[in-house]
């Protein structure tokens, strides 16, 4: 008789365990703002003037972007900061959100002139765990990337254990804002030159 109460206990426990599991994983919005607009802005183009712009990519753009993503974009227009000294442009800063494990993270990007990254800062985290990806060690390693690179973890771009998500995200968000330059920003200006 014993043992059939052991099997009955035993049998609840397995069934059980899904849904503990479920439990654990389910998404906790948890937001931390490290960088305002203006702030990270500041961070980026220190003294640098700042001008907001807006681009839509053509059918063919959108297209050419998307091969070399590897992914679909969404969005149909990207807006941008351009900071210039002189009135002539120095760097370029795209303000992101990529999706980390259950919620979008928001980051900056800033690129020099030849579409070569400078810095990237997380701006707002808003998750629990995983936010190690706004540590310094993580983010300097995009310094001075460019399309050629890869821009991929585990190739060029060590993860954060434990925010293995993350990691992936802010490395795609990182290539994106790379490839929207070259694309949208120098592309565009040497055509009109």
């Amino acid at each position: 008789m014993k043992w059939i109460y052991r099997l009955i206990i035993l049998t609840l426990m397995v069934c059980m365990q899904p849904l503990t599991s479920f439990a654990d994983d389910q998404a906790e919005y948890y937001e931390q703002v490290y960088l305002t607009e203006k702030q990270a802005l500041t961070l980026v183009f220190q003294d640098l003037q700042t001008e907001k712009r807006e681009v839509t990519p053509t059918k063919e753009e959108r297209k050419s972007i998307q091969k070399l993503l590897k992914r679909k974009i969404k969005d149909k227009s990207f807006s941008y900061f351009i900071g210039k000294k002189d009135n002539k442009e120095m760097m370029y800063a795209w303000i992101l959100d990529e999706q980390g494990k259950h919620f979008p993270m928001t980051f900056i990007v800033s690129l020099n002139n030849k579409a070569i990254v400078d810095q990237v800062a997380i701006m707002v985290y808003r998750e629990k765990r995983g936010d190690g990806v706004k540590r310094k060690r993580f983010l300097n390693q995009f310094k001075n990337k460019g399309s050629s690179d890869p821009v991929e973890i585990d190739t060029d771009i060590v993860h954060i254990t434990g925010a293995t998500i993350s990691s992936w995200s802010i490395a795609a968000g990182v290539k994106k804002a790379i490839i929207l330059t070259e694309k949208l920003i120098l592309k565009k200006s040497e055509n009109s030159l």
